[in-house]
């Protein structure tokens, strides 16, 4: 089991990932996570910009109010649970993890002020 986050008093899980840019200029991102999400990741224009992702074209997502918008699909390497992962990231307006990059874990939150964010490796 890994300690890969914490709880906020807002209520809001906060885990920091480190994303590997393609200009070797890496960068921590505190990202919250979204289990109604089911993409990777998410991150903001101007981090994609900062890290140089590489493009890899356009999506549709359906955002939790229905509506749907068409963004920018890129790929990223980043450290997470142990291990490093090749993800899908789209472009959103703050930093996001998904189902999909927890696919395969366990999660288990300390619900209060500072909880700790454990994650096990399922078998």
């Amino acid at each position: 089991m890994t300690s890969i986050g914490r709880v906020t008093g807002d209520r809001e899980v906060v885990v920091p990932l480190l994303v590997h840019a393609e200009n070797g200029a890496d960068r921590q991102v505190d990202a919250l996570l979204d289990t109604g999400f089911n993409g990777y990741l998410a991150l903001p224009a101007r981090v994609i910009e900062a890290l140089e992702l590489h493009r890899l074209g356009r999506e549709q997502i359906t955002l939790a109010s229905g509506k749907t918008h068409l963004v920018g699909k890129y790929e990223a390497t980043l450290e997470f649970g142990g291990a490093i992962h090749s993800v899908e990231v789209v472009e959103a307006g703050e930093p996001l993890i998904g189902m999909s990059l927890l696919w395969g874990y366990g999660l288990r939150l300390q619900c209060i002020d500072d909880g700790q964010v454990v994650l096990e490796r399922l078998s």
